[in-house]
């Protein structure tokens, strides 16, 4: 296979991968929340969560899986609903009670990294709109003949997006007082807190309906 298709199935990867990560959601906020609280090194840990979440539902559409799950994920949807709403009202409360770092220090906390880092897969796997996401994205997917290359580019372009995010975020939080930053985490809970009562609601009113 000539190189422009590996390059081309990179650079799709790297845009379906940015495209997917962008839209400010749940889990945006929540790294939004945690680089407000512990800083940058909190919120890339949360971010690469992500796109390691990214980098798994792109493996299993290439290699012809997602069709197959589709109607499976479908039938469940209520189920991923749920499990991910009372996820993310947990994370809220949990974020909300918790004290801030107000300065980074030069020693990571590798079992608070950790622990970011996995939380974002637990959520991220059960977030239908990441699920929908991809969903949607099979048929560029099934287009791309270089698997590799094409799964590579997401997780890059997954990647980059939550550097950014984590990077501006960071930047803005270098100068806000204390008081301001805990009222800025704070607001950050109360979304995520939002954002979880809502999908609890909406769950309700399908069902109802």
């Amino acid at each position: 296979m000539p190189p422009s298709h590996y390059l081309a199935a990179l650079f799709s990867g790297i845009g379906i991968g940015f495209t997917v990560a962008a839209p400010i959601g749940p889990m945006g906020m929540l790294c939004i929340q945690r680089t407000l609280a512990s800083g940058m090194a909190t919120g890339l840990a949360t971010g690469f969560g992500a796109a390691t979440v990214h980098l798994t539902y792109s493996a299993f559409v290439v290699l012809g899986l997602g069709a197959l799950a589709q109607p499976w994920v479908e039938a469940n949807a209520v189920v991923f609903g749920i499990v991910s709403a009372i996820t993310l009202l947990w994370f809220a409360i949990r974020t909300h009670r918790c004290s801030l770092v107000l300065q980074d220090t030069g020693e990571l906390d590798k079992v608070r990294l950790a622990r970011a880092y996995l939380s974002a897969i637990a959520l991220g796997l059960t977030n239908p709109l990441t699920v929908i996401l991809f969903l949607a994205a099979l048929h560029a997917f099934s287009t791309q003949a270089a698997a590799a290359p094409l799964i590579a580019g997401v997780f890059v372009g997954s990647a980059v997006w939550w550097m950014m995010l984590s990077t501006i975020v960071a930047t803005a939080r270098s100068r806000l007082t204390p008081r301001m930053l805990s009222l800025s985490s704070r607001f950050a809970s109360l979304m995520l807190l939002g954002l979880g009562t809502t999908m609890l609601l909406r769950i309700a009113q399908r069902m109802l309906g």
